[in-house]
C-alpha cells in the first residue's frame, strides 16, 4: 500500500468534515489494523478501483452519525432516521470524490463506487480480513475513525 495514495484521502476527509461541521479537526496517530477492526456502530464502504483497489471505511458511533446529520441539515434530532443516514452516505460521496479528484490530478486513474453503509454486527460476515491504515479523526462532535485499504494493482 503506497501512502500517497492514503495521504489524498486522510487530507480531503478533514478538510470536507471541517468544512460540514464547521469546527476543528484533529487526525490522531496512524496505525495498522485489520480492516475488520471496528470502532464504532456505523460503517460507511467506499469502494475504489484504478491504480490501486480496496476499500476507505469511515467508522463512527451513532451518536457522531448523528450529530454530523443535524449539522448537514441545520436542524435538531434525537434519533438517526433513514434520511439521516443518506445525509452520512452524502459526506462518504463528498470525501471519496474530492480524495478521487485529488488523486487523478496527481496523475493517478482512480474510480470510486457509490457508499455502502453497514452496521457493525453486518460487517464481520460480509469483510475481507486485509491489512489497513487506520486514522482517527477527533471533532467536538465525536470521533470517526478512517480505515484505509489499499493494494496497488
Amino acid at each position: 500500500m503506497r501512502y500517497e495514495y492514503i495521504e489524498p484521502f486522510v487530507n480531503t476527509t478533514m478538510k470536507v468534515l471541517d468544512n460540514v461541521m464547521q469546527t476543528d479537526i484533529t487526525k490522531g496517530a496512524v496505525s495498522l489494523v485489520m480492516d475488520d477492526e471496528i470502532g464504532g456502530d456505523i460503517s460507511i464502504i467506499v469502494r475504489v478501483k484504478g491504480d490501486s483497489e480496496g476499500r476507505i471505511i469511515l467508522n463512527m458511533h451513532t451518536a457522531t452519525a448523528l450529530n454530523i446529520s443535524n449539522i448537514m441539515f441545520g436542524s435538531h434530532s434525537d434519533t438517526l432516521t433513514s434520511f439521516g443516514m443518506d445525509s452520512i452516505e452524502e459526506l462518504a460521496n463528498m470525501i471519496a470524490g474530492n480524495a478521487t479528484s485529488a488523486l487523478n490530478d496527481l496523475g493517478f486513474d482512480f474510480k470510486v463506487y457509490p457508499p455502502l453503509i453497514i452496521k457493525k454486527n453486518d460487517y464481520r460476515a460480509k469483510a475481507a480480513r486485509i491489512e489497513a491504515f487506520q486514522i482517527p479523526l477527533f471533532s467536538e462532535y465525536g470521533e470517526i475513525t478512517m480505515n484505509v485499504a489499499l493494494r496497488t494493482n
